[in-house]
């Protein structure tokens, strides 16, 4: 019989193992069936994108938006509801929003209205300095704004150069031409 001690243990180094796995950590990322954007939403007002352009401007210090946006002290966020995090490839992330994003993280609302409530708690060691958005309001125009801007379809890859086909009655013959020593 083992002793209480090593059962202690035993118990507790399977529970490290079992919530350090991958799998598991994917879960951290994935909205739980009945968010806290959804429960308070019968007592809220819709979101109002128009308000939520007014909150952006905080945001263009530092990222821009649109069908012509670059990358500027952070990435552009056209197209950033429903995107995987961490998955542009013209910006530097930080590691931890790297591992995120390799973890599941995917930017819905949800997650985008804990994120923008505390960026630093969110996850931590990421390189927005911004210090988070307080009121939900403002958080859920912001993402209603930014869900106005859809990514653009991507362009479709250039079709290789094949060799074409030469029509039947020009193709070159696979028979020798008769020499013009051969008499017919």
């Amino acid at each position: 019989m083992p002793s209480p001690l090593a059962a202690k243990t035993f118990a507790f180094l399977a529970a490290a193992t079992i919530l350090s796995t991958p799998a598991l950590a994917v879960t951290r990322w994935i909205p739980l069936p009945v968010s806290k954007a959804a429960a308070m939403s019968d007592s809220q007002p819709a979101p109002d994108a128009a308000e939520g352009a007014g909150h952006y401007k905080n945001c263009s210090a530092c990222h821009e938006i649109g069908p012509d946006a670059t990358t500027l002290v952070g990435p552009q966020l056209t197209g950033i509801v429903g995107r995987p995090a961490a998955s542009l490839g013209d910006y530097a992330y930080s590691q931890s929003l790297t591992a995120a994003g390799k973890e599941g993280l995917v930017w819905l609302p949800e997650l985008l209205d804990e994120y923008l409530a505390a960026p630093s708690k969110f996850v931590p060691g990421n390189k927005m300095a911004f210090v988070g958005l307080d009121d939900a309001k403002a958080r859920r125009d912001l993402i209603a704004y930014l869900a106005t801007f859809e990514a653009p379809e991507p362009e479709p890859a250039p079709a290789e150069a094949q060799p074409q086909a030469l029509p039947v009655d020009q193709a070159p013959s696979t028979k020798a031409a008769p020499s013009q020593d051969q008499q017919p």
